[in-house]
């Protein structure tokens, strides 16, 4: 009886299911190397999960959180650590707390992830996948395979060079499932109506908001707009051209009696002077004591509720929000709820964390789940 496992996908996801199935499982990656995603994550050292405790790392996946629970408690941080130090690969908690591994070196995690006696088939791209007899047949541009179980781990649609770029959806949704659309997230905010060029490469705590919404955090001023940890996690909550509320200090009327009156704006607010020039640039050349109470009132909106339209930074996404619809999988196994024998795992299914390390762990955690899950049911067969 055929009870292998197809895993179209040679990136994270892909290869974690592959170290774990071993020679139960083969990979179909239609490049010609696995891994590129992974080789370029942090900087080239591969910062492969994080230090939180199994409840903070839940909440760092936003809507989402309650689907992703259980694979990320049934593979969380300290496990991923000791999966890979169990493959030789001994890791490194950083002041951030990202982990990587004690080498510096990302290739150390793909190796290890290829150590197993699973195969990797190259250059295979996928023209079809039909079911046949209890069997999925995957017809590729070279050959075709057959197998009991079949793992879809093609990731997203950012960083297409490395083999991410969606190409799959169309037969996924052959397959009776909804793709939710898909967009970059984890990115740069453009802000193109507001001359932050200016203030280039200038750090600084600040908030954003859209409706509802509010973030702080740090940021850092682009000569394009906002990035940084506060701006790529808040790009999971904009459509590619938004509005946001852009908050870098919060003053009163009050507030300007307390600095020097013959100071200027731009000497006596506590944030960068190139900052203030940026954003309101008037008034940042006038002394405190020049300034109307309707001058007052500028300095206070623009600083504390500057209304903006945005545009995310698509070419330097890191992550994919959207995928495969989480209402047609089944969130403690990662089985396919309409077609049998069927999973998914990382970033080809609606789930996106905060940047961090955060969507790799999803990645290792949502396939050992869909690893895991295939092993028992051969196990339950074969007894």
């Amino acid at each position: 009886m055929n009870n292998s496992t197809a895993i179209i996908g040679g990136g994270a996801a892909g290869l974690m299911a592959l170290s774990i199935l071993g020679h139960e499982a083969f990979v179909l990656e239609h490049r010609n190397e696995c891994g590129r995603k992974l080789l370029i994550s942090g900087g080239g050292r591969c910062n492969f999960t994080t230090s939180d405790n199994i409840e903070t790392l839940i909440t760092r996946y936003y809507d989402k959180k309650n689907f992703a629970s259980p694979a990320l408690y049934g593979f969380p941080p300290e496990k991923i650590r000791s999966y890979f130090a169990s493959l030789g690969v001994n890791s490194i908690r950083e002041e951030s707390g990202k982990i990587f591994p004690a080498s510096g070196k990302a290739i150390d995690i793909v190796n290890a992830l290829q150590k197993n006696e699973g195969k990797i088939f190259y250059g295979e791209r996928i023209r079809g996948i039909r079911k046949e007899d209890g069997l999925f047949v995957i017809d590729t541009d070279k050959k075709q395979h057959r197998a009991k179980y079949l793992i879809i781990a093609t990731g997203g649609i950012t960083f297409p060079e490395t083999g991410s770029d969606g190409s799959l959806n169309s037969l996924i949704t052959s397959l009776g499932h909804t793709i939710v659309s898909q967009r970059g997230v984890l990115t740069e905010i453009m802000c193109h109506s507001l001359p932050l060029f200016k203030a280039e490469g200038v750090s600084l705590n600040m908030s954003l908001k859209k409706g509802k919404i509010r973030m702080s955090g740090e940021a850092v001023i682009t000569k394009r707009g906002i990035s940084g940890p506060l701006a790529e996690n808040f790009s999971h909550y904009l459509e590619m051209e938004d509005e946001v509320s852009l908050a870098f200090l919060s003053l009163r009327r009050e507030s300007f009696s307390l600095f020097s009156q013959k100071a200027l704006l731009k000497n006596a607010l506590p944030l960068p002077e190139r900052l203030t020039e940026a954003v309101i640039p008037s008034l940042a050349g006038k002394r405190i004591a020049e300034l109307s109470n309707a001058d007052k009132d500028t300095v206070i909106k623009a600083l504390a509720e500057n209304r903006t339209e945005v545009r995310l930074n698509e070419r330097r996404a890191m992550c994919t929000r959207g995928g495969v619809d989480t209402a047609e999988i089944d969130r403690k196994s990662m089985e396919s709820k309409i077609v049998e024998n069927l999973y998914f795992a990382g970033e080809v299914i609606d789930v996106d964390g905060e940047c961090g390390g955060y969507n790799i762990t999803w990645a290792f955690s949502s396939a050992a789940m869909a690893a895991g899950s295939i092993r028992k049911k051969n196990n339950l067969m074969l007894s």
